[in-house]
């Protein structure tokens, strides 16, 4: 079962709450925030707020309004605590919303104003007698009555606050909210003796003796009431003119209450989730994902939250998943609370795990370039190549020798560029990472954002060329070298030591090269050797041929002319 999908419903929850406590009427300061919708006018809040509506003239001093019958949609007009009338009408307080909630009068606006969209809410609001509260599939809503009760009003819920007042000066408060779709969950707070607390749903009567409660209202019009604290007396009917035996519902059970107004056979709640194997740290910027321990209720699914606060308040994340792979977008970088329930399959929520976890997301890491995932690099020329991060400050590799990077080999932070050498790494199997510096910070793990996930490189020595012996007897000059197993070499013939102007590069099997087809003449060539999985290194040195055979001396040199030039054979 999801939040997704369900229906408006118009019979009664009424629960009544017959705990015995201080009110909670003390005289609170500040203000209260009032969200301007279309049709609001100064002289309009002065009615709905104050003890002498006439001081709607202070609300236009407090607030700076130079015009009180022209107020901006959306805006916030700020009203006084200690104008506030302590009877009849009262107000509740928004303290966390997400998502996009939204706040508007139960009654139509005025038509000039009817395509006017509805203000979202926002911590602080006051919100009154009469106001629907509409949460979207990714929102959330907490509210504090002015009893200090606390109403959650869930993703994708569609919630009405029909009665908000007091019957006169110094009475308990009355409490009405209707469901037309979604969940509500509530904490109804120690009251004075005739405290009235009711929500709204098909088919049922619910008398509460404890605080912690939730009323579900399915897309069959179906009611799910579950108790996590206390004792909930909960009455079956289609109305509360006509109430069936009542059930006694304690703290660990639940019921359903159909369509019909009949009532199941209480049952005991899920069982709260394992969150021990989930990680505590989330690194991807996009999406968090969370894969729950399955809870092997068939039909069933999870309701998850995640919260800036211990006492899951300030709810930033939400929502009713069917299978053990829950995903969120990620939330900024800190620290949170997740809480998790478990949901049966007439939605019925067990007792909630909560677990603390980090966001650690930012900066993104860079993006591997170079090498290709367990590629053979060399010494001498091998780097390890990353793509740029905007907004970064430079970057951190580090190298292991294993893949949980417990003996880390080479660590090193480059401000210009995402490249590194590897000439200080011994030959061997590695795995190297890189993260983002945080602009501003320093070069430590505080510093930095997280690693991309490790890649396995391997470090090989250098293939090189080594002492060459040179036969230039004969009209072809013959090189020879020694090789290892495997070995492949490109030997090139230049006129220039810079070996701009080629003549000759060829590829070969053995380490010999015996140079032919070319005309007589001086000339430079190099040689380089690629290993057996076909990795190059570097070319050798330049060193000078002559094609063509000279006139030798009695001591083994060649014999030059007058002029410096080298006297061939013919």
């Amino acid at each position: 079962m999801t939040t997704a999908g369900w229906s408006r419903v118009g019979v009664v929850i009424a629960l009544v709450a017959a705990l015995t406590a201080a009110g909670a009427n003390a005289a609170p300061g500040g203000f209260l925030q009032h969200r301007v919708v279309a049709g609001d006018t100064l002289a309009t809040i002065g009615a709905r707020y104050l003890r002498a509506p006439g001081q709607w003239q202070e609300l236009q001093a407090v607030n700076q309004i130079s015009d009180p019958n022209r107020l901006t949609p959306g805006s916030v007009v700020r009203v006084p605590r200690r104008l506030l009338r302590p009877a009849g009408m009262a107000t509740a307080q928004v303290e966390s919303a997400q998502g996009g909630a939204t706040g508007s009068r139960s009654k139509p606006a005025p038509a000039a104003a009817s395509n006017t969209a509805a203000p979202v809410l926002a911590a602080g609001d006051a919100v009154t007698e009469g106001t629907r509260l509409q949460v979207p599939k990714d929102g959330y809503l907490r509210l504090r009555l002015a009893d200090g009760s606390i109403v959650r009003v869930l993703a994708d819920s569609d919630v009405e606050l029909k009665r908000l007042r007091g019957k006169h000066r110094g009475a308990p408060y009355e409490s009405v909210i209707e469901v037309h779709k979604g969940k509500v969950e509530s904490e109804v707070a120690p009251q004075p003796k005739g405290r009235v607390f009711e929500i709204q749903a098909p088919g049922a009567v619910a008398s509460v003796r404890g605080t912690r409660f939730d009323v579900a209202v399915g897309p069959d019009r179906q009611v799910a009431t579950a108790v996590t604290e206390g004792v909930v007396k909960l009455q079956a009917g289609r109305s509360a003119r006509k109430r069936l035996p009542a059930a006694r519902v304690t703290a660990g059970q639940g019921a359903v209450i159909d369509a019909q107004g009949k009532m199941g056979a209480l049952r005991a709640l899920p069982a709260p989730p394992d969150l021990s194997q989930l990680p505590s740290d989330f690194e991807d910027a996009s999406l968090m994902t969370l894969q729950l321990a399955p809870a092997h209720i068939a039909g069933g699914g999870y309701e998850v939250r995640i919260a800036r606060d211990e006492g899951l308040r300030d709810v930033v994340r939400n929502g009713v998943f069917q299978a053990e792979r829950v995903q969120f977008a990620t939330p900024e970088d800190g620290h949170y609370t997740l809480g998790v329930r478990v949901l049966d399959a007439d939605g019925l929520a067990g007792a909630e795990s909560r677990r603390t976890i980090r966001v650690h997301a930012r900066p993104v890491p860079p993006l591997y370039q170079s090498p290709a995932p367990g590629a053979r690099i060399t010494q001498e020329a091998g780097q390890l190549i990353c793509s740029d991060v905007a907004d970064a400050a430079g970057v951190m590799f580090e190298v292991a020798s294993q893949p949980d990077f417990g003996e880390v080999r080479l660590r090193e932070t480059q401000r210009n560029g995402c490249r590194m050498g590897v000439a200080s790494l011994a030959p061997g199997h590695y795995w190297w990472r890189v993260a983002s510096l945080a602009q501003g910070a320093g070069t430590g793990e505080a510093g930095r954002g997280p690693f991309a996930a490790a890649q396995a490189v391997t470090v090989v020595a250098t293939p090189s060329v080594g002492a060459v012996e040179l036969d230039d007897s004969g009209d072809n000059p013959t090189l020879r070298w020694q090789a290892g197993p495997g070995e492949r070499f490109r030997a090139q013939l230049a006129h220039d030591e810079a070996f701009t102007q080629l003549m000759a590069d060829v590829e070969l099997a053995t380490p010999a090269w015996t140079i032919t087809g070319q005309p007589h003449g001086s000339y430079f060539v190099r040689l380089q050797a690629r290993d057996a999985s076909g990795l190059s290194g570097p070319f050798s040195p330049a060193r000078r041929v002559r094609i063509g055979a000279m006139v030798r001396t009695g001591t083994g040199g060649g014999l030059t002319s007058g002029d410096g030039a080298p006297v061939e054979r013919r």
